[in-house]
């Protein structure tokens, strides 16, 4: 049998969450492969971070 959806993304819980990143406050908005989509909280400002630059406490700034 053929799945017909797509399994969910491990990092999909932390959609919506509020955190820092370079010093800044961003939130996630969405994830998918090995990015999160950060929106800067100041300006409204979107990029894409990788989920390991986010996530790893000896990378954080």
């Amino acid at each position: 049998m053929r799945r017909i959806t797509n399994p969910k993304h491990p990092n999909v819980d932390q959609v919506g969450t509020v955190v820092q990143h370079q010093g800044e406050t961003h939130r996630i908005t969405d994830v998918g492969g090995g990015q999160f989509t950060l929106v800067r909280l100041s300006d409204g400002y979107a990029q894409n971070v990788r989920i390991r630059d986010v996530n790893d406490p000896t990378k954080r700034a």
